[in-house]
């Protein structure tokens, strides 16, 4: 109530400074406080050491189309200025955007692209490339975004939809009524307490007044220039002025999670790996994108190549790379004619892009279906070829990993045997300071093992590594406990109650800490080491240094063969702190970095999404951590 009390008197105030009370569009409220964002502006309060994240999920003025630079789109523009009013917190922002896509490929890609980052705040815009787009399908896309955030994604982030214009909202605006898929959206956005910013309202007030003409605002009518951009970031600031003015969360609120509006809610949209389905020799996987979205891609040219997945689920889709050479497709479902699907774009004759593209909808859920994709033989009239280049099959509903009935062993053999073998051989040298932890995996009959950091961390323990050294060392029975955060290091742990949560409880004979997100920060895993040690004389302890993240990293931008403080001094300060904490020291970075430049692949097909490991990245962890320890 007092949220609400506070945005009216607000809303009044600011309608009578800008003087356009009584035009149509000023009776649309500018925004609309519901359920506000109390659990990401009680973390702003708490200032504590883990980043603020803000994921921006949405199309291409989200990406920032249309700005001279990048730093002069809403996202950047709002994330400085929450940074300027909160002096001392360190905010995180994601970009999610893609161009020319709206809620529906939104929820297949929700947890991919946004999820795994763990937001604090998904701010989702989508309502102008839901333009045209049935209410239906609306409404049941934009609530499966809202379900998987608040059912699925670890950190159940506070979610604030925006509403940007284009010039044919000016008349839905002039007449005081939100244009149709805002209002769609805004049902949603109701029904589960989300609040919302109509940014679009403050540019159609200046357009509409005659202070900013429409190629001012947007040169192409959609993308706004940097002074349109501008206009966005003064529409958030009444919003984000309001949170701040509300009482501070003493505890995390829950977000309530309703039965859904729509009886097709897109709750279970996901991506499919394209290597779950059975591809003939026609397919060649693991190749080269050319598009940031996709991490890599299976190619075929060949006429009549075929691509079969089967699946339980309502919808089914392709996401792929289209271009100049892009060709059709044939499909046939659950033993259908063949039906001619076109996949050429002739506006993409000059560039690719992701494209999401829509097989076949309003499937029955409940039974499972066979879906075959095959080259067309034609190649479109003004395609130079009829390549595909897919990246993910979109399923509203179930695939069954076809390795998951597998023993784990056998699975992560499996793997291992389609990549290039690891030839990198460890050190005679690595033992030292390890071989309390040498004897027992020897002669048993038992060690535990805690994995300490944050997700790439986590990719190293899913790797199931440890069956590989139980295999190894038959006398031991290897206990491995993956102990992570995501994106959390030391600076973290150690502190007494998440080191005594994440460390000493499950009384390790070994902890393994690395990953990427220790911040350089060499003090706190020295203080984690001897706390740990404090309390457990004998652990030993294990350090690695980074592998996988981005590919601006610095440990990949600045690579050395060995540890080099002058190019990139954690790796260094790493291991000079084992030599003074007597650890036992894994550079890991090297002989990861020298199989994924030298395994004929592009480092992109070992990932999942541009940070993490997929499960053949995950088998190069695996297999390094298993030679680093084998006999």
């Amino acid at each position: 109530m007092l949220n609400r009390c506070l945005k009216t008197i607000l809303l009044g105030v600011a309608l009578a400074v800008s003087g356009l009370a009584s035009s149509p569009a000023a009776e649309i409220a500018p925004y609309t406080m519901r359920g506000g964002l109390p659990n990401f502006w009680r973390k702003v309060v708490e200032k504590g050491p883990e980043p603020v994240r803000i994921s921006y999920f949405g199309g291409s003025i989200t990406a920032g189309a249309g700005a001279s630079k990048p730093q002069f789109c809403y996202r950047e523009l709002l994330t400085e200025w929450l940074k300027k009013e909160n002096p001392g917190v360190p905010f995180q922002p994601y970009n999610a955007a893609i161009g020319g896509t709206g809620s529906w490929l939104g929820a297949f890609r929700c947890w991919n692209d946004v999820g795994y980052q763990r937001p604090d705040l998904v701010i989702v815009e989508f309502a102008v490339n839901d333009g045209g787009v049935p209410e239906e399908q609306a409404i049941a896309s934009m609530e499966g975004i809202v379900r998987q955030l608040r059912t699925k994604t670890p950190s159940k982030p506070d979610i604030l939809f925006v509403y940007t214009m284009v010039k044919d909202h000016l008349e839905s605006f002039k007449a005081g009524k939100l244009p149709p898929t805002m209002q769609y959206h805004e049902k949603v956005a109701e029904h589960y307490g989300i609040p919302s910013v109509v940014m679009a309202k403050h540019a159609a007030e200046q357009i509409l007044g005659g202070k900013m003409t429409m190629e001012e605002f947007a040169k192409d009518n959609v993308h706004p220039t940097d002074a349109g951009y501008a206009l966005y970031l003064e529409a958030l600031k009444p919003f984000f002025a309001a949170v701040k003015s509300a009482p501070v969360a003493k505890e995390e609120v829950k977000a309530s999670v309703p039965a859904p509006l729509s009886p097709k809610a897109m709750e279970n949209a996901r991506l499919v790996p394209y290597d779950w389905a059975q591809m003939d020799d026609g397919w060649l996987g693991w190749q080269l994108s050319t598009v940031g979205n996709l991490p890599h891609v299976a190619v075929s040219d060949k006429a009549g190549a075929t691509i079969t997945l089967k699946f339980k689920g309502s919808q089914i889709g392709i996401y792929d790379i289209i271009g100049p050479d892009t060709g059709n497709l044939e499909y046939t479902l659950d033993g259908s004619e063949w039906t001619l699907k076109e996949n050429f774009d002739k506006y993409c004759l000059k560039f690719a892009r992701a494209a999401s593209t829509v097989i076949a909808r309003d499937l029955d859920p409940k039974v499972e279906h066979e879906l075959k994709l095959r080259i067309a033989a034609e190649p479109p009239k003004d395609s130079k070829g009829r390549f595909t280049r897919l990246g993910w099959f979109l399923v509203d509903g179930e695939v069954k990993d076809p390795m998951a009935s597998m023993d784990p062993l056998a699975r992560i053999d499996s793997i291992y045997a389609g990549m290039k073998p690891v030839t990198w051989k460890a050190p005679e040298t690595r033992w030292k300071n390890l071989e309390k932890t040498k004897a027992k995996l020897e002669n048993g009959p038992a060690l535990t093992m805690v994995m300490l950091g944050d997700s790439i961390i986590g990719d190293t323990s899913t790797s199931n590594f440890e069956l590989l050294v139980g295999r190894d060392y038959p006398k031991c029975a290897v206990k491995k406990v993956m102990s992570v955060r995501g994106s959390t290091g030391c600076w973290y742990y150690k502190d007494a109650e998440p080191l005594e949560q994440y460390v000493l409880r499950h009384s390790p004979d070994l902890l393994v800490i690395g990953g990427i997100s220790q911040r350089g920060d060499i003090e706190a895993i020295r203080s984690v080491i001897q706390q740990t040690r404090a309390k457990f004389p004998n652990v030993e302890v294990l350090l690695l240094t980074p592998t996988f993240g981005g590919p601006q990293s610095d440990y990949v931008k600045n690579f050395t063969p060995q540890p080099d403080k002058s190019k990139y001094s954690y790796r260094a300060d790493l291991q000079e702190l084992a030599v003074q904490e007597k650890c036992g020291f894994f550079d890991m970075t090297a002989p990861w970095y020298d199989y994924m430049k030298n395994s004929g692949y592009a480092q992109d097909s070992f990932k999942r999404d541009p940070i993490h490991a997929n499960q053949r990245g995950m088998q190069i962890l695996g297999r390094l951590m298993r030679e680093f320890l084998k006999p």
